[in-house]
């Protein structure tokens, strides 16, 4: 006998209300690993959409600045806070990096990076020690306005985090928050995301190409990311087998309420029909 022909026969056994009765006990026995964590913070991606001209930043001077104003040439833009024991280190340690490694020249062709605290008890004369910081890290000569560092009140935080899809959350005295950079063009739309804290040479060199083209282009990490979340405790990405497991485990269960609803149709179907004798 065929497993279709044992399913048939099982389904003649079981009532209309013993099937609802089973799919419901399968549901209900889903383990906490189908729940998605509910501490995750992640981008919501915003791609195509323009981040509002009229946010105001503070330099690292202190002077105000206009986004408008400020973003004129593709923007590679990482949002941070200074004093961050978590990942906002790797993240710009990785940036110097990718910046010493690549061929991107300034003078050759225009871009620039901007990393923007969203702390708000951050203070210019920490953005200038970054910003120091930073560029000699880097290892090359770049005019020290490629790599800007600013900071902002609540007010113009929470309209530029609103604006890139950046979801944050306070944790005690530090911040959960996602690793990643958002790239603009020059007339600041977003178009691509990079997820995480490792970067190519060559993700960068795309994106400063594509943006001043203004082309958007698909986060083709978006799986990865999924797949991995931001462990606040251990302060770094791990693997979210709770996230991974929870979504195999729903799609079979859809898939196996399909197949008994095919199966069902196709058994009335036959027995619908006249044998002819």
């Amino acid at each position: 006998m065929s497993f279709v022909e044992v399913v048939n026969v099982m389904m003649r056994k079981m009532t209309r209300q013993a099937m609802i009765a089973t799919v419901l006990a399968i549901l209900a026995a889903l383990p906490a690993a189908a729940q998605l964590n509910e501490e995750t913070v992640e981008f919501d991606e915003h791609l195509g959409e323009y981040v509002p001209g009229d946010i105001t930043l503070r330099d690292e001077n202190g002077q105000p600045v206009l986004l408008s104003e400020f973003v004129d040439r593709p923007t590679i833009v990482s949002m941070v806070y200074f004093e961050c024991p978590g990942i906002c280190t790797p993240l710009l340690n990785e940036v110097a990096d990718i910046l010493g490694k690549s061929n991107l020249d300034p003078d050759k062709q225009p871009f620039q990076l901007m990393s923007v605290s969203f702390e708000p008890k951050d203070t210019p004369a920490m953005a200038r020690s970054k910003q120091e910081n930073y560029l000699k890290l880097v290892g090359r000569e770049l005019p020290e306005d490629t790599w800007r560092f600013f900071t902002a009140d609540q007010e113009n935080i929470d309209k530029l985090t609103a604006a890139l899809g950046f979801a944050y959350k306070r944790a005690g005295k530090e911040y959960t928050h996602p690793g990643g950079l958002v790239i603009l063009s020059p007339d600041r739309k977003i178009v691509r995301y990079l997820y995480g804290l490792q970067f190519l040479p060559f993700d960068f060199q795309m994106g400063v190409y594509e943006a001043s083209q203004g082309a958007v282009r698909p986060t083709t990490a978006r799986l990865l990311n999924f797949c991995f979340s931001y462990d606040p405790i251990g302060r770094t990405y791990v693997f979210n087998l709770a996230r991974v497991v929870g979504t195999v485990m729903l799609a079979s269960i859809v898939f196996f309420i399909g197949f008994l609803v095919f199966a069902t149709r196709g058994r009335r179907g036959k027995e619908a029909v006249p044998d002819g004798s």
